[in-house]
Parts: C-alpha cells; structure tokens; sequence
C-alpha cells in the first residue's frame, strides 16, 4: 500500500523529469534504490545490468544526481554497484541502518568460513553450504547461531539467510530448479563496513593506564 508520502515523491519526480532529460528507466531506477536496496553490474534478473550501465553513463549519471539531489537523495558509488543515502539523514536513521546491518555480520562469517569462501561473484546452493556444515562442526556452530526464523534442519536455515540476501539485493536467484544463487556486487558494501569496524576497533581510541 502506497502511503502519501511515496505518492508525494512520484508527483515530483514525474514533473521534474522533462526538465532533465532523464533516461525512460529513471523510475525503474529510483524504486529500487528508493527501497534501499542496490543496483549491481553482476546482476541479470529484471534487467538489473542494463540499469547498472545507465546510472554509470557519464551524462546520464550527473543527470540523475542532480534529480534525485533534489528529493534528498544521493547516489552513492560503489565497487560496481549503486544505492541512495539521504542527504542530511537524521541520527536515528543511521542507527537503525546498524541495527539492520547486526544481522549480516555472523552470516559473513559464515561465508568467509567455507572451505571455498564465499564472496563476489560465487556461485552456490544452499544444500551444499549445509551439507560442509554437516560435516564441520565449527561451521554448523556458526550456522546455527546466526539470530534468524528457527528452522528444522540446517538447510533450511540456509535456505531463510539466502532469502534474506536475496531480498535485500546482495544475493541472485539464477535457477529455482537448482536453487543456485549468484553473490551480487553490492556484496562488497557489507564486507566493506566489516573491514572499517575492523580497522576502528583495532585503532587505539585511548592511553591505556600504566601497571605495575
């Protein structure tokens, strides 16, 4: 259900485009970073590679920029990837943007874990991440702790982190036959924030007091 608010932004956008010279695909594009999700160069479902290109055209991206600035939003580059931040983005917001990321950081343990780590680009099947933590039992640990619906058998609880990825535009779905998924380039963002906690928690933010 749409709410006043993304009726609002839709009117807006629909009378400034003429103005911009915007591709046909503006829309397409704002909806999905709108979500807060990414648009990545590696994806293929809906299109999501043809997209990536136009965002990254030259002309076409200082043009989106300043349409979308004018809305408050920014489109954020990343390794072969785009998303929105909001400009002038209240503390909450940011907050909660961490309490959603908590979530991610014991599934990328997990896939930094595997026996063949997975991370861009990679190619797998749930079966076969529950079937290496059937047989390990430090991966089956790090598995079942990861805070998500309980389910029955490992698999699938793969199966509930695939689908968490998926929505959330780091994971592609190529074959539902084969339940075969594709790591997305916006995968990079998360493995990027963990390197930045990383190098915080690592930098010393006070004296240590002396002891005998």
């Amino acid at each position: 259900k749409k709410t006043k608010k993304d009726n609002s932004y839709k009117n807006r956008l629909s009378m400034l485009a003429e103005d911009f010279n915007l591709p046909k695909q503006t829309h397409t594009i704002f909806s999905i970073m709108a979500r807060g999700h990414f648009i990545s160069s590696n994806g293929t479902r809906d299109g999501m590679n043809r997209l990536y290109d136009i965002v990254n055209h030259p002309d076409y991206f200082d043009r989106l920029q300043a349409y979308f600035n004018i809305i408050h939003y920014q489109i954020e580059r990343g390794n072969n990837y785009f998303y929105f931040s909001k400009i002038q983005e209240p503390p909450s917001e940011l907050e909660k943007k961490l309490e959603r990321f908590e979530r991610y950081l014991d599934i990328i343990d997990l896939f930094a874990s595997m026996d063949n780590k997975i991370t861009v680009g990679s190619r797998f099947r749930p079966s076969e991440i529950a079937e290496e933590c059937v047989a390990n039992v430090r991966l089956k640990q790090k598995l079942q702790k990861i805070p998500l619906y309980r389910s029955e058998t490992l698999h699938n609880k793969v199966r509930e982190i695939c689908d968490l990825l998926s929505r959330d535009s780091f994971l592609e779905l190529e074959d539902e036959k084969t339940e075969s998924y594709k790591v997305l380039d916006a995968y990079t963002y998360l493995l990027d924030i963990v390197n930045a906690i990383a190098i915080y928690e690592d930098s010393p933010t006070t004296e240590q007091p002396l002891t005998t």
